[in-house]
């Protein structure tokens, strides 16, 4: 025999838990009773602080969102990688064949960067 069948035999089926008479007809009236009585203060002062301190704080945060934005999304000035005639003038021969070394480009590519000419080889005619 299971234990849940041993206790409904025991005990039965009937709820032994009962809620008294016109308990709930009188329970806010009870309640409120029971509460102390509400102090009512004065009002508190409002200094100007207080009503102006939202308005520079969310105007701190958008001025701080603006130029985040500005920072990110702005093109740096000028930063141009190559190599003038004015800034070759700088680097000895010896440093400037490591460079073009270290370009990894080959003859042609080199020689056409530097005329100027077309390096489509795709466009060349038949």
């Amino acid at each position: 025999m299971k234990e849940e069948d041993k206790l409904i035999e025991k005990f039965g089926k009937k709820n032994q838990f009962k809620v008294p008479e016109g308990y709930f007809e009188n329970f806010t009236n009870n309640l409120m009773d029971k509460l102390p009585p509400k102090e009512i203060g004065p009002e508190p002062k409002i200094t100007t602080w207080q009503r102006i301190k939202p308005w520079i704080y969310m105007t701190a945060m958008f001025c701080g969102l603006m130029l985040s934005v500005k920072v990110i999304l702005e093109k740096p000035e000028n930063e141009n990688s190559t190599l003038t005639e004015k800034s070759t003038d700088e680097f000895s021969d010896a440093e400037l064949e490591i460079m073009i070394d270290n370009t990894m480009t080959d003859d042609y590519s080199l020689y056409t960067y530097i005329t100027g000419a077309d390096n489509n080889i795709s466009n060349k005619q038949e």
